[in-house]
């Protein structure tokens, strides 16, 4: 809250919950919402049978670690999207000011290697990819 309150921006995805969670963490302020900033769909895998929703929820994230280990888990229009996200933000902090993004966690991993890859540095992450988690990232402007 202290960053958000500091921040020149304040930007969220068009999911309600990140727009409803941009609001608890910078009230009174206005947030740029863009769909930019959507969420990366998660494949369910097709098994037959039935289950509690938590269980093909779980069985989701673990069809996508395996596809992040083997370098499978995104597609081009979502990996698209996360390079037209990094150059958006990058232009707007060009100016050295400070945006508090408000984003979810499997399309926040392709818009960081996009960070990283045109020279961004991590600041250091809390929480991983658990709710309210935070990811930082920097660049020296001054070069």
């Amino acid at each position: 809250m202290q960053l958000a309150a500091n921040a020149r921006h304040v930007v969220a995805s068009d999911l309600p919950r990140a727009i409803e969670s941009a609001k608890r963490i910078a009230p009174h302020r206005e947030i740029v919402v863009s769909p930019l900033l959507r969420e990366t769909m998660l494949d369910v895998p097709r098994l037959p049978t039935r289950m509690p929703a938590v269980a093909w929820e779980v069985l989701a994230h673990l069809v996508w670690g395996y596809r992040v280990l083997r370098g499978m888990d995104t597609t081009n229009a979502d990996r698209a999207r996360a390079i037209e996200t990094a150059n958006w933000l990058a232009g707007l902090v060009a100016d050295g000011s400070t945006a508090v993004v408000v984003t979810h966690g499997v399309f926040r991993r392709q818009v960081s290697i996009q960070l990283l890859a045109r020279g961004w540095a991590s600041t250091g992450r809390i929480g991983g990819y658990d709710n309210w988690s935070t990811w930082g990232f920097a660049h020296d402007t001054s070069s």
